[in-house]
C-alpha cells in the first residue's frame, strides 16, 4: 500500500497513556469516600469497574455523554452505591475526585512524539481527532504541546460531533485537502475510531497498546499495532533522532 498523504490520530490511549495509571487513581478517590460510607475500597471500585462496563457497552446509546464525563461518572458511581445498598449522595464528590487524581498521572507515550515527527517530516498532513468535552480535552492539548505538532484539532465538544459520526472524518479530510484512500486513521476505540473510519472510507489502524482485545462484533480495522514504532515500521519510516523539541 503506497504512504497516505495524511494520517489522523485518536488522542487518549493513542498518544496519551490515559488509562495505564486508571486504578492508582481509583484507589486515591475512593479511599476517603469508601471510609466514610463504612465499606471497603476494593469492593466499591468492582462495583464501579462493574456498573461503568454494563453502561458503556452500547457506546452508541450512551455516545452524548462523552462531553460530560464527570456526569457520566457520577451516574455510573450512583449505579455501584444503589447495589451495595449505599448512599449515593457522594457520587458526584467521587467523581470529580477520580478526574482530579487521574489528570496529574496522564502522561504522553514515550513513542508519540517521536512519531509525530517522523511523519511531519515526510511531509504527512497530520490531524488529531478526539472526543470529549472541550475544558477537559483542550486542556490535555496544551499541557502536551500538541496543537503545534498537527495540522488540525478536531475536539467533539467544540466542533459538535465525534467519532464515528461521519462528519468528523469529513471535516478533516476536506480541511487537510485528501481523499479517504489518502488518509489513515490511528486510534484504539474500536468504535469510534475504527468503525468511524472504516465507515469514511480511511485506512483504520487499531493500537491495542497491549492492553486490549478485538472483541466479537466490533469494527475490523485494516491494520493492528501495538505501539507506534510498528505505524513508523508499516510506513518504511525510521524515528527522528532523540532530542525532539
Amino acid at each position: 500500500m503506497d504512504r497516505p498523504h495524511a494520517v489522523f490520530f485518536d488522542m487518549d490511549d493513542t498518544l496519551l497513556d490515559t488509562s495505564g495509571r486508571l486504578e492508582e487513581a481509583w484507589s486515591a478517590a475512593l479511599e476517603g469516600p469508601a471510609s466514610v460510607l463504612g465499606t471497603d475500597t476494593g469492593l466499591l471500585r468492582e462495583a464501579i469497574r462493574r456498573e461503568a462496563r454494563e453502561f458503556w457497552k452500547d457506546e452508541a446509546a450512551v455516545g452524548h455523554w462523552r462531553t460530560d464525563l464527570v456526569g457520566a461518572r457520577a451516574h455510573v458511581v450512583a449505579r455501584a452505591l444503589a447495589s451495595m445498598e449505599l448512599e449515593g449522595g457522594l457520587a458526584r464528590e467521587i467523581a470529580h475526585a477520580y478526574e482530579d487524581e487521574l489528570l496529574p498521572r496522564i502522561a504522553l507515550f514515550p513513542d508519540a512524539l517521536p512519531t509525530i515527527e517522523a511523519l511531519r517530516g515526510a511531509g504527512m498532513r497530520l490531524a488529531l481527532l478526539t472526543n470529549g468535552p472541550i475544558d477537559l480535552q483542550r486542556s490535555k492539548v496544551t499541557r502536551f504541546d500538541l496543537a503545534r505538532r498537527f495540522d488540525l484539532v478536531i475536539i467533539e465538544g467544540e466542533f459538535g460531533r465525534g467519532k464515528p459520526e461521519p462528519e468528523v472524518f469529513a471535516h478533516a479530510m476536506e480541511r487537510l485537502e485528501v481523499a479517504p484512500g489518502e488518509a489513515w486513521m490511528v486510534g484504539d476505540n474500536l468504535y469510534a475510531d475504527i468503525g468511524g473510519a472504516k465507515r469514511a472510507g480511511l485506512h483504520a489502524v487499531w493500537i491495542h497498546r497491549d492492553r486490549l482485545e478485538l472483541t466479537e462484533g466490533a469494527a475490523m480495522p485494516d491494520r493492528v499495532i501495538g505501539n507506534l514504532g510498528q505505524l513508523l515500521d508499516a510506513l518504511e519510516l525510521a524515528p527522528p533522532a532523540p532530542g525532539i523539541p
